[in-house]
């Protein structure tokens, strides 16, 4: 892997470029992180011809049918750049060119004011913000691994939040992580939003509960981030048949989730409530009785509104099943004791609220090890 500084990479060659620049590869976070505030802080700093961060590019020129590059780390400065190029925002009301920060440019020329977009400034300014250099790298003769490896390096001093280090990751865990977090269940079923990577960190505990349940362990898996961090770590290169055992269990289980849950859930508003439900679902045979998917969306409907309204009571009046339930819910959500706790009271409660998942759901659903279901599930 060889870094080599790009002397002729102008604001105007990021633009021209778009499309050949691809601004979401695997080990990329989120977009849109930046606020307003702080891209208009950027393009500031452009204009006053301040000094800005190195933008590091992927060289895949020769490599790729419709690339030229890969961003490795700049997303957020090459976004702000195009959005501001195209008139999707406008500079700062405070914004000022300082007097010792002007450019050389010919006489009469009206300088920027706060509030104009690009397409408002005068044709001289335009000019100059197209023909700023950016100081950019290109990585050339990158494998992925060296590609993550440095992403990661990169981002040591950013607030980067466990999920998106363990994205940085790679190897194969990592790929079936992304591969899961792009099911239907999260993209539709559940309220919680994909910032910051939520859906790859939930879709990554339901992978460490399939690996344990395919190993043979006895007991559910921690799956707290340190543990998260040790799967992926661990399983960065996968026997085949393992890896597809992997995935089509947890996909199997999921297709039953977005059977039971609506667009957009309000049973299901956080993370913390889905390894629980996942077990739950998991756990209800192929021959189930008829029926079982609507009487498990309305018996979990009545569980969340009596636990919601219990909080409204001293602790003393609630009724001791939601006060547990409870308690273990805000001790450590993804705790392994407290996920087996809180799985036990569900399991529970949702067998007294209707003699169909009396019937459906084992008494000791999760008990075993692991998921019962597997890809051929109805």
């Amino acid at each position: 892997m060889r870094c080599v500084p790009a002397h002729d990479f102008t604001v105007a060659k990021a633009l021209a470029w778009r499309s050949a620049i691809a601004d979401d590869p695997p080990y990329q976070r989120e977009s849109s992180i930046w606020s307003l505030e702080k891209q208009q802080l950027f393009v500031d700093s452009l204009l006053n011809g301040y000094d800005v961060p190195k933008i590091y590019l992927h060289d895949l020129r020769g490599k790729h049918p419709t690339r030229v590059y890969a961003v490795v780390d700049g997303k957020q400065r090459l976004t702000t750049i195009w959005r501001f190029l195209t008139g999707n925002f406008a500079l700062a009301d405070d914004f000022t060119i300082e007097p010792a920060n002007l450019p050389d440019l010919p006489e009469g020329v009206t300088h920027p004011r706060a509030g104009q977009r690009f397409g408002e400034l005068d044709p001289a300014w335009q000019r100059n913000l197209r023909q700023t250099y950016l100081a950019v790298v290109l990585i050339q003769d990158a494998t992925e691994a060296d590609i993550e490896d440095l992403f990661s390096r990169l981002n040591n001093g950013e607030p980067l939040n466990a999920a998106e280090k363990r994205n940085a990751i790679g190897g194969d865990a990592v790929r079936l992580v992304r591969a899961l977090a792009g099911h239907r269940f999260f993209a539709d079923r559940v309220r919680f939003a994909n910032q910051r990577y939520q859906h790859h960190d939930a879709a990554a505990r339901l992978l460490a509960l399939e690996d344990a349940a395919l190993r043979g362990r006895p007991d559910l898996p921690d799956l707290a981030g340190r543990a998260l961090d040790d799967f992926v770590r661990d399983n960065r290169r996968l026997a085949p048949a393992h890896r597809r055992a992997l995935r089509e269990r947890a996909e199997a289980v999921l297709d039953r989730l977005v059977d039971v849950f609506e667009s957009r859930d309000l049973l299901l508003a956080t993370q913390a409530i889905v390894p629980v439900l996942y077990l739950v679902v998991a756990s209800i045979a192929d021959d189930a009785p008829d029926g079982w998917k609507a009487a498990l969306r309305s018996a979990l409907a009545g569980f969340h509104d009596e636990r919601r309204a219990a909080l409204a009571h001293p602790e003393t009046e609630q009724k001791p099943a939601f006060r547990e339930f409870n308690r273990l819910l805000h001790a450590g959500a993804n705790d392994a004791r407290n996920i087996a706790g809180r799985l036990q009271i569900l399991v529970e409660q949702l067998r007294a609220a209707d003699p169909v998942l009396a019937t459906a759901i084992p008494d000791r659903a999760g008990a075993e090890p692991g998921p019962r279901v597997h890809s051929t599930v109805s």
